[in-house]
Order: structure tokens, then C-alpha cells, then sequence
């Protein structure tokens, strides 16, 4: 019999800034503890997610026309609302074609080539059990699975750890392997093929990945606890956003002519180092954490965060807390092509690849209402900045701001019970 029972709930509200991508994403978890450290946790998550989404183009001085396939359910082309802002056109037969129809929509000029058809939901659950066994601290397994209209996710994982020099020190190693499929609308266009509305003839591309991570805590002092952890990801398959494009401008105008369907490596390996101090002075428990990351597309990425835990009248605390990071771009990154130039090998606008600096401001406060029940609303604040005004943009493109990145705000508020 369980010794122990706890249930956590939070929801997240989730809102970019100029109208862009919006997420309400409501979460839950069990987790049964037993007499001899043994622990079954279960959790399921769900979210929905709208809004404008950038569809990688750059902006244009001229008027902008994107086509891309209607949802089609079987052989019949379905229109929902997620196509409100576009206009349903009529395909001329095409031999192995789904559906004789397409969505389009326009960009004004000078603003920023969103597709504001964007629009999904997401699925998830996971089971994990963990246990003591024999001169082993620690090890456990689990599972996870999500789904999506156009994604599939199936993930298996184990862990082991092992306490030693008094319980001051712990070690750990996890490995997590994860299958992915993904299945979008239109089907999976060629890398750096033309952007175009018909039904492409591959209806599904999969990826899989290995994760590894080791990790060392350790007790220095009755107020200092150390966290040293080192991951390795190794990841191949489609790694392309299936519906992400880059244009290709004229090389004296800068205005944009032909837009082609993104690509990326099939394989990326990544390292990252992560650094943690939790200090306890008393009234307040300070965090200070740094995370170091490198991959084989040429991204370095450091983060930082701090953040203060401080217990105030009662059971009520409040956590201040503060996070930067920089990124350096990848290899294949750019913001747009030049025509007449040759084609390279990999190319994506996904400002998620590129340059940048992003802080986070965000605040908790939280208040114990009995001896097992918390209640706490987290809000936060994110800012992407980074260089909209290249100095070798060509012909209008120096007009116009290339940076794409996001500025989003969150909140969340979360529930925990414990009970026996």
C-alpha cells in the first residue's frame, strides 16, 4: 500500500506579442509513494494552440501571395476556421493529387509574412516507476506518448543512481530513447523545393533519437548543495519544419521571387554542460544555475539563471527569479537566398537557429493553505533580441526588419495535495 499520494494540476496561459501564437496548456500528475522508496508516477497534459505563426519569408516592400494545401480528411479537402484571414482557390487536376483545392493568403506590405491559419492540439501522457534495488539506490524506468494533427511522439527511459560517502553524494546516469513521426498537412515537401499547393507524394517522415545523461549532486555543506550534470543527444531522421519556407530575393532589389520549402541535416549531435548551486540562508533559497551547449549544426548557446525562494508572514513565499542566454547561429542559417546563386546543401530562416540574446523576468508566489495542500500563480516575461538590420542586406531588405524572433508572456497556476 502506498505510504503517500500526491497530486499536482497547473495550467498555462501563453500569449506572443503582436497578435502571434497563443497556448492554453492545462497539465496533471499522481505520483504513489510506497514504504520502501518506491514511487509510480502517472501525468497527462493536453494544450491547444492558435494564432499567427511566421511562415519564414521575409518582409517586402510589395504585396506577399502564399499557397499551401487545405486539410483534407480522406479525399475530401475540409475547411475550418483555422483558415479565417485566408482564401480557398480551386487546383486544376493533378494525377495522384488528394485534394483539388489550396489555401491563400496575402502579407501587406512592409509588415511580417505570418500564416494566421496556424492551429493545433496536443496530447500527452506518461507512467514512470521507480525503486531501491538490492545495493542500488535507485533505478526506475518509464514511458511517454503524445500525438498531434500532424505529430506523433513515442518515448521509452531508465534511470539508475547510487548514494554514497554518507548521502552526501549521488551519481546518476539516464538514457531516454524517443521515436517521432511526422505526418503534415500537404504531405513532406523536398528540401528546397518551390513552395507549391499540391498533395506532395511522401505522406510521412520519421526521427528518432538517444539521450544521455550523467549526473553527480553533492552535499558541500549543511546550506550548499552542488549539481553537475552532463547530456549527450544524438538525433537523425526529418529534422525540417515541414511547413517553414525561406525566400529567395532578386539580388539587386532585394524582392522576394520564388519561396522554397526549408532543409536541414538529417543528423545532429548535441553536448551541454549544466552548473547548479542551491544556497540556504535561511529565510531565503537562492539558485544559481549556468548551462553551456554545442551541437554539430554550429549553435553555442549559454544560459544563466537566478532566482531567489523567500519565505515571508506565514506560509506565503514569493520567487523572484531571472534568466539570460545568448545563441550563435547555425551553420545553415540564413535569412534569406539570393537568386542566381546556387543552392547550398541546407538553408532555414527559423529564427529558432539563429543569433540571438532572450531574458526572462518571471515572479512565483505561492501560499501553503494546510500542511498538504499549495496554491502559486507564476508569471513571466520573455525578450528576444537579435539583428534585424544585417549589413549585407540587399536592395528594400535594408528597410526592413529581419530579426523574427519572439517576445511572449506566460502565466501559470498550479495545485499540489498531498495526502496518505
Amino acid at each position: 500500500m502506498p505510504t503517500s499520494k500526491e497530486i499536482d494540476t497547473a495550467i498555462l496561459f501563453y500569449q506572443e506579442a503582436n497578435g502571434r501564437v497563443r497556448a492554453i496548456e492545462p497539465e496533471g500528475q499522481y505520483t504513489a509513494r510506497g514504504p520502501n522508496g518506491q514511487a509510480l508516477t502517472l501525468g497527462f497534459m493536453a494544450d491547444s494552440v492558435t494564432g499567427a505563426t511566421p511562415n519564414g519569408a521575409v518582409p517586402s516592400d510589395q504585396t506577399q501571395t502564399f499557397v499551401t494545401p487545405l486539410k483534407a480528411t480522406g479525399s475530401t479537402a475540409t475547411v475550418t476556421s483555422a483558415s479565417g484571414g485566408s482564401t480557398i482557390i480551386q487546383l486544376p487536376p493533378t494525377p495522384g493529387q488528394v485534394a483539388a483545392a489550396a489555401r491563400q493568403y496575402t502579407t501587406a506590405p512592409n509588415q511580417l509574412p505570418v500564416d494566421r491559419g496556424f492551429r493545433d492540439q496536443r496530447y500527452a501522457g506518461s507512467i514512470g516507476y521507480s525503486q531501491p534495488l538490492g545495493g542500488i539506490s535507485l533505478v526506475g524506468a518509464g514511458a511517454a506518448y503524445s500525438v498531434e494533427h500532424d505529430y506523433r511522439s513515442i518515448s521509452l527511459n531508465t534511470n539508475i543512481a547510487q548514494t554514497f560517502n554518507l548521502n552526501n553524494t549521488t551519481t546518476s546516469l539516464a538514457i531516454n530513447y524517443e521515436n517521432d513521426s511526422s505526418f503534415p498537412y500537404g504531405g513532406v515537401p523536398a528540401g528546397l523545393s518551390v513552395m507549391a499547393p499540391q498533395w506532395k507524394s511522401i505522406s510521412s517522415r520519421g526521427r528518432s533519437q538517444v539521450d544521455v545523461v550523467l549526473g553527480l549532486t553533492e552535499v558541500m555543506t549543511r546550506n550548499w548543495l552542488l549539481q553537475l550534470n552532463y547530456s549527450y543527444d544524438l538525433s537523425n531522421g526529418y529534422q525540417n519544419d515541414p511547413y517553414r519556407i525561406i525566400s529567395v530575393v532578386d539580388p539587386v532589389t532585394g524582392e522576394p521571387s520564388s519561396y522554397l520549402y526549408e532543409s536541414r541535416p538529417s543528423l545532429r549531435q548535441s553536448q551541454s554542460v549544466f552548473f547548479s548551486n542551491k544556497l540556504d540562508f535561511g529565510p531565503s533559497v537562492t539558485t544559481l544555475s549556468a548551462r553551456y551547449f554545442i551541437d554539430s549544426w554550429g549553435i553555442k548557446a549559454t544560459t544563466v539563471e537566478l532566482s531567489d525562494r523567500v519565505r515571508l508572514a506565514g506560509s506565503l513565499y514569493i520567487e523572484p527569479d531571472l534568466r539570460w542566454s545568448t545563441q550563435s547561429a547555425a551553420k545553415f542559417f540564413r535569412n534569406y537566398l539570393v537568386g542566381g546563386q546556387p543552392l547550398p546543401e541546407y538553408a532555414s530562416s527559423d529564427p529558432r537557429l539563429g543569433q540571438f540574446v532572450g531574458l526572462t523576468y518571471g515572479l512565483k508566489i505561492g501560499v501553503a493553505l494546510t500542511r498538504s495542500t499549495e496554491l502559486y500563480v507564476l508569471g513571466a516575461y520573455y525578450q528576444q533580441t537579435g539583428n534585424g538590420h544585417p549589413a549585407d542586406a540587399i536592395g528594400q531588405l535594408k528597410q526592413q526588419n529581419l530579426f523574427t524572433g519572439v517576445n511572449a508572456a506566460y502565466v501559470m497556476m498550479g495545485y499540489s495535495w498531498n495526502f496518505d
